[in-house]
């Protein structure tokens, strides 16, 4: 067992913990894969090399000497650091002026490396360096130098790279000190090629069916499913449940789904969420490109050109890197030979380097990417074959491709590569542009499978349907399937009048041909008007032409009239009317028409009036009651009956009528010194939307959009000069205007976190600093009110709680960094209230606003989008209303349009204080 932490073991568990402990206790002495000890020997080279110039440049360089460092030179070189059970090599401690108490100079770290751009690993091995040093001179650098390969200078500040590194080693310490004697669970990641112990952490995953097994699987992920008690791929393969069969209107946005993928392995089976529509041309093209990363370098293009059952392979290679435009060129010409044929290719690094190419050489190829189409994304989240990843190397094995190498990888062909480049041995160059063109042929085979499975998909039995897995059954047992369904369909309450029937449903084209009103041979119906009214309203003949201005009308015979059926409210109740107008229609003898009244003209054609309308408004709108049920209380309380397509109607009337309300609403919101915004889900028809309201607490205005972009926020607030009002969602945090975050959901969401982690003792430390923070502050607000003058003391006790529980502080726990990066990010935004009068630290009223729409979400289950608008419309007019304390029935029957106009009526007085003489006409 070692008791030294080094840079290696370091560095080893920022991306792997197993292996940090691995390196630390565990004997075995692993190889690494040959590309890294590539890397390290260049590494070696690259160090031999500039150590040779530095000493040659500069006279106050000297080797690495812990007894007298405080007198060495200006640069020491070699140099092994040890400080509190860690130790770190550094190529080269350079002297820089300084104040700490080790003297007038301290040094920075230098390392030398073998790559030309610089990794997040060796920035923490820097890091790590410095944090050794620091120790030593009592002074962390505040920045260092890597050097890379051709002698590029690397200057890294170290700050931020000291925050992440001290809970690193705080942990190894807490190994090395309690002797820990088995190792954190294997989390196979996309560092494994790399590592000494990846054979032996691949066999252990295997033997435990570890979910990190699937490629997509992040430790989140995983641990979210060890919460349900997951561990194995097997055991989620069972998680997975078909979606119910919805009518989806917009198409949804696509996502892996880990439960589908072990389904896919368990089954040994494909599974489509989605078919593959790719586009199949006589003529096609298959690219792909071998680089080295590390350098921007294209050194491959393979191009397979395949037409009908004819295959032709044409590589093009670049020995140095001026070679790279000459091949680049030559790619381009052997495509535009083929100008109608598409290139496939698989991934994004294609496409990167094709980007990259035209930048570096200035060449116009848009319609080259224009052909490009990636094969990738019509497999992720929608085509699941039963493998652990969706790799070129396992879905072209899958399909039946083959390489002759048996350790072919984009890993591997790095080695290859700098093996030519060493000896130039014709042997790795072979290899390399065979392996290209395996590549190539791979990805053929996989396009031509992709289209087989668009194909065939409902006669193959290895493949099936995520949402509607296959029933297979004869043709006559499809038939008695058929009818049975038709029968259960129709198996409802109310079947006397919906008799079963057995016949073929009409098509959607010859719906939409259907004309209006009775088929053909069959009776039509029209509306029965009330024979008897309980008023007569005369109404005057129309005196000018509106055709011929200043033609008069002449009196005609024909008569005009109009019924309407209407309520009239009193102070103790309502009652039904039913009032005739009657008008003799004027005839212009130039038109030879007859024109109808003014006053019967306005009317239009609703039966039902303005007041009747706006009761069943009422009703639907703040009662919430379902349509149906408004029409069957409708016959009960005043024996009138309609259709439910005519509510609907007198929902689009009244928010045509009462559009400019929504418009001043709009205006006074905007004119408000503080906006509350909040955002809710509702379900159209199967298709997840979302409802955004915007209130100042007295008005009220609601939108409806198809995604949680916050667009419309942006839209609606793109000239607010106030403060905003919201929740923790990200996507109002680049709204253009002073910000103020709800308190209520970050305490919700500290209290929550605390009863979930009673005995983090960590956190609940830092919750009861933020206790002791707010805690005054909110009893001076309850004591005084939102005043700024009161309330700005505070600002000094915000500063002291963030230097001694944020800025700075190192946590281990991650729910505490979780909060600690959330008070950072949200510093400027959580305490405006404490800087402006009477802007609310809650956000309670856009929540308030909602609840209306998310009880009636609950009573409805999903709505239909033609009619949501009109709704939302009409519900933030009811919202003002109840926010002013006014009566929504009575303004609507008042034809207001101006709610802060409308005068409210005084509320009923139902009790008196006890012992109070009874006031005139109260009964005794």
């Amino acid at each position: 067992m070692k008791n030294v932490i080094n840079s290696e073991v370091v560095v080893a568990y920022s991306h792997c913990p197993r292996k940090a402990f691995l390196l630390l206790f565990s004997g075995d002495k692993k190889v690494p894969h040959e590309y890294v000890r590539i890397l390290e020997n260049q590494a070696s080279i690259n160090r031999a090399k500039y150590l040779n110039a530095l000493k040659q440049d500069n006279t106050g360089v000297s080797p690495y000497n812990p007894d007298n460092i405080k007198n060495s030179g200006d640069f020491l070189v070699e140099a092994t650091l040890k400080a509190h059970n860690l130790e770190a090599y550094c190529d080269v401690l350079t002297k820089v002026k300084s104040s700490s108490s080790f003297g007038k100079h301290s040094y920075e770290p230098m390392i030398v490396v073998g790559t030309h751009s610089i990794t997040k690993e060796q920035k923490i091995e820097l890091a790590f360096v410095g944090h050794v040093l620091g120790h030593m001179q009592n002074k962390l650098p505040v920045s260092g130098t890597i050097i890379g390969a051709g002698e590029q200078t690397h200057k890294v500040k170290l700050d931020s790279i000291y925050k992440k590194l001290r809970p690193i080693i705080q942990t190894l310490k807490e190994w090395i000190t309690t002797s820990l004697s088995e190792p954190p669970p294997v989390i196979l990641n996309r560092h494994c090629p790399y590592c000494h112990f990846r054979n032996k952490c691949r066999e252990k995953a295997e033997k435990d069916d570890d979910l990190s097994l699937l490629d997509r699987m992040t430790p989140k992920l995983i641990q979210r499913y060890h919460k349900k008690g997951i561990f194995t791929v097997n055991q989620l393969s069972y998680l997975f449940k078909p979606r119910r069969k919805r009518k989806r209107t917009k198409k949804a946005h696509v996502h892996f789904n880990p439960e589908l993928q072990a389904l896919a392995i368990r089954t040994s089976k494909i599974y489509i969420q989605e078919l593959p529509e790719l586009p199949q041309h006589q003529l096609e093209l298959f690219l792909d490109i071998e680089g080295i990363p590390d350098q921007h370098f294209y050194y491959l293009m393979g191009l397979l050109v395949c037409k009908n059952e004819n295959n032709t392979y044409h590589s093009f290679w670049a020995n140095t890197i001026q070679d790279e435009e000459r091949i680049w060129g030559e790619l381009l010409e052997k495509a535009n030979r083929y100008p109608e044929a598409p290139i496939y290719h698989y991934g994004s690094y294609e496409l990167r380097a094709i980007d990259r190419l035209s930048k570096k050489y200035q060449t116009n190829c848009d319609a080259f990417k224009e052909r490009l189409v990636n094969i990738n994304p019509f497999i992720y989240g929608k085509v699941y074959f039963p493998l652990r990843s969706n790799k070129l190397k396992e879905l072209g094995k899958f399909v039946g491709a083959s390489w002759t190498s048996p350790d072919a990888s984009g890993l591997q062909s790095l080695v290859w590569r700098y093996r030519w480049e060493e000896n130039r041995n014709g042997n790795y160059k072979q290899t390399l542009v065979t392996y290209n063109e395996e590549d190539c042929r791979a990805l053929q085979l996989l396009t031509e499978q992709l289209s087989k499975i668009r194909d065939t998909a409902d006669s193959q039995t290895n493949i099936d349907f995520a949402d509607r897995p296959k029933q297979n059954t004869t043709e006559r047992g499809s038939k008695i399937h058929s009818e049975f369904e038709q029968i259960l369909r129709n198996a409802h309450a109310d079947y006397n009048r919906n008799r079963i029937s057995i016949q073929p449903k009409i098509s959607k084209e010859n719906a939409e041909n259907k004309k209006r009103g009775p088929s053909k041979g069959h009776q039509g119906f029209s509306r029965i008007v009330p024979s008897r009214a309980g008023k007569v309203i005369r109404v005057p003949m129309r005196r000018k032409c509106p055709k011929h201005k200043g033609e008069p009308l002449q009196k005609s015979e024909e008569m005009a009239e109009r019924t309407v059926i209407d309520l009239h409210f009193t102070k103790s109740g309502c009652r039904k009317t039913v009032t005739k107008y009657v008008g003799t229609k004027g005839y212009c003898q130039r038109c030879c028409v007859c024109y109808t009244p003014h006053g019967i003209q306005k009317l239009g054609r609703q039966l039902f009036g303005h007041a009747f309308q706006a009761w069943t408004i009422y009703q639907r709108v703040f009662l919430r009651l379902p349509y149906h049920v408004i029409t069957q209380v409708m016959e009960d309380l005043f024996g009138e009956r309609t259709s439910v397509g005519t509510l609907i109607n007198f929902m689009r009337h009244f928010a045509e009528y009462y559009a400019p309300t929504e418009k001043i609403l709009i205006q006074h919101i905007l004119e408000s010194s503080f906006i509350h915004v909040d955002e809710t889900k509702i379900n159209i028809q199967g298709t997840d939307q979302y409802v955004w309201v915007f209130t100042d607490g007295k008005h009220v205005v609601f939108r409806m959009t198809e995604t949680r972009e916050a667009t419309i926020a942006h839209e609606f607030l793109s000239d607010y000069e106030g403060v905003l009002i919201s929740d923790f969602y990200p996507g109002y945090d680049a709204v253009k205007c002073k910000q103020q975050k709800c308190w209520s959901h970050l305490i919700r969401d500290l209290n929550d976190d605390l009863w979930k982690a009673p005995f983090n003792t960590e956190f609940e430390s830092f919750v009861f600093e933020v206790k002791n923070l707010l805690v005054p502050i909110f009893e001076a607000v309850e004591k005084y009110g939102l005043k700024k003058r009161n309330l700005n003391k505070f600002k000094k006790s915000v500063e002291q709680f963030y230097e001694k529980n944020i800025v700075d502080k190192d946590y281990k726990s991650e729910l505490t960094i979780k909060y600690q990066k959330r008070f950072q990010r949200y510093k400027e935004s959580l305490f405006t209230f404490l800087e402006q009068d009477s802007i609310p630290w809650n956000n309670n009223t856009a929540e308030r606003a909602l609840r209306h729409l998310a009880v009636q979400r609950k009573i409805s289950g999903t709505f239909y989008e033609h009619s949501v608008p009109q709704y939302l419309q009409l519900l933030g007019i009811a919202q003002t209303c109840r926010f002013q304390d006014k009566s929504f029935l009575k303004f609507l029957i008042s034809k207001e349009k101006d709610i802060d106009k409308f005068r409210a009526t005084k509320r009923l007085n139902i009790s008196r204080p006890a012992g109070s003489p009874r006031s005139k006409g109260e009964e005794r």
